[in-house]
């Protein structure tokens, strides 16, 4: 997709940061003023980690609202430093603030010390007291001196209307700026999936060249799918870091699963899938889930294999054999050898997904792909059904990222599954679509443009 923005570029939009300490309604909030299920919410601390950004309205206007992780407390301490390293980088670009407490649970010393934290900022700051259904509830937060408290219900929308309404009239003007004519062009879209822990954040940091994502070696960091911006050539790629998925019947808590859904979301809002492995373990059924889950909702697939420096040639050689036996019922995929934290191999794994989102936004003129399709058959015949002859008479196409191809045919019920798979090896390999999920439908009837 193409913008074309001419004379003037829009002015930037506000950008409003929501912190506070784990559990007091962050992500409910958040997901009560953008008006969907944008962030995922939990009843115990810890739940979101990364920074999650959307646009949305403040009564007129446009703004970025950014959730971000709990400070100071709860069940994941070790990653404190990196949860409040991302609240920082919030607060570097945040417009206004806004600071919720539990009003059921009351000001506590955590409060007073983020409270602290916030005055050296000096960004407009907006005090909100959540979980505030029993009247007065908000008062006792007048002590931490940042104004008077919005008493507001997240969960169930008592005070919202009032509390975004005060909140609209925090928020700065922006001029538009003069900039001559200016294209942006979205040159594709690529989501990073793979298990828990097999580096898919450090590898779009590596992308990024800063550290956008939270990193760390606690398994299930990344929750929510987060989507990042990076210029490339004369565009720029989406980048969406996906949840780290386990199998389906390991996921015992909400969490998990709703995670599980969002990166089924993140690969039907992407062109190309990079499927990320750990070199220094093995190639489980689930890395075959994921894979196979990427090509039905219609991405491109190119493989990855990380850490790399922690296997020497012989190991390679082993691992290798065992991912090419492990894929021998997909389609020809690429793999790539990287190692994520020194930046080996992650400029060539960027150009293979860009030109595989391409192909995936393949299309063909119906001459040519009737020209494939009698070839096709020229070269293999489709086999009888019960003795009866069947003929492949006409191809369209109807459809792209994944490629869909129609083929009229006099017995489409007797058709084969090993010739269906035959065409779809045949048309792959024809018009150069490695990696690319290929969706055929067959239907009984005449060619539709014969009179």
């Amino acid at each position: 997709m193409t913008d074309t923005i001419k004379e003037y570029q829009p002015a930037r939009l506000p950008v409003i940061a929501i912190v506070g300490r784990p559990n007091v309604g962050k992500s409910t909030l958040f997901n009560r003023v953008v008006g969907k299920r944008k962030a995922i919410v939990g009843d115990r601390p810890g739940v979101t980690v990364d920074r999650l950004e959307n646009e949305c309205l403040i009564g007129e206007r446009p703004v970025v609202l950014v959730d971000t992780g709990g400070i100071g407390e709860g069940a994941h301490d070790v990653m404190q430093p990196a949860i409040d390293a991302q609240v920082e980088a919030a607060l570097e670009i945040a417009d206004v603030v806004l600071f919720m407490v539990d009003a059921q649970a009351g000001a506590t010393p955590i409060d007073s010390l983020i409270a602290e934290k916030l005055r050296k900022h000096h960004i407009p700051l907006l005090l909100v007291a959540n979980k505030a259904e029993k009247p007065g509830s908000e008062i006792e937060f007048f002590s931490l001196g940042l104004g008077d408290p919005m008493a507001v219900s997240a969960a169930h929308g008592e005070g919202v209307r009032d509390f975004l309404s005060v909140l609209e009239s925090l928020l700065p003007e922006f001029k538009d700026a003069y900039i001559g004519e200016t294209e942006k062009n979205l040159i594709a879209s690529v989501a990073v999936i793979g298990r828990p822990n097999v580096g898919k954040s450090t590898l779009i940091n590596a992308w990024l060249r800063k550290q956008r994502m939270v990193v760390s070696d606690i398994a299930g960091t990344t929750r929510d799918a987060i989507d990042s911006s990076m210029p490339y050539n004369d565009g720029e790629i989406r980048l969406v870091d996906t949840a780290g998925q386990r199998k389906h019947g390991r996921i015992s808590d909400i969490i998990e699963f709703v995670a599980r859904v969002k990166a089924v979301q993140a690969f039907r809002r992407a062109d190309v899938a990079v499927m990320l492995l750990d070199g220094a373990e093995g190639i489980v059924e689930q890395d075959m889930r994921l894979m196979q889950l990427a090509l039905d909702e219609g991405c491109a697939l190119v493989v990855a294999v990380n850490k790399l420096d922690l296997l020497d040639d012989e190991q390679w050689k082993y691992y290798a054999e065992r991912l090419d036996f492990r894929m021998r019922g997909m389609s020809e995929i690429p793999v790539f050898r990287i190692t994520a934290n020194k930046g080996k191999g992650v400029k060539r794994l960027l150009d293979e997904a860009v030109r595989a989102a391409h192909r995936n936004a393949f299309e063909i003129g119906t001459g040519a792909l009737n020209r494939w399709l009698a070839d096709a058959q020229q070269t293999q015949h489709p086999p009888s059904d019960h003795g009866a002859v069947v003929r492949l008479k006409y191809a369209s196409q109807t459809g792209t990222r994944p490629p869909a191809i129609k083929i009229f045919c006099n017995r489409s019920k007797g058709l084969k599954t090993s010739y269906k798979r035959y065409l779809e090896q045949s048309f792959r390999s024809s018009f150069d679509l490695t990696g690319v999920p290929v969706r055929f439908s067959f239907t009984a009837g005449k060619n539709p443009y014969q009179s």
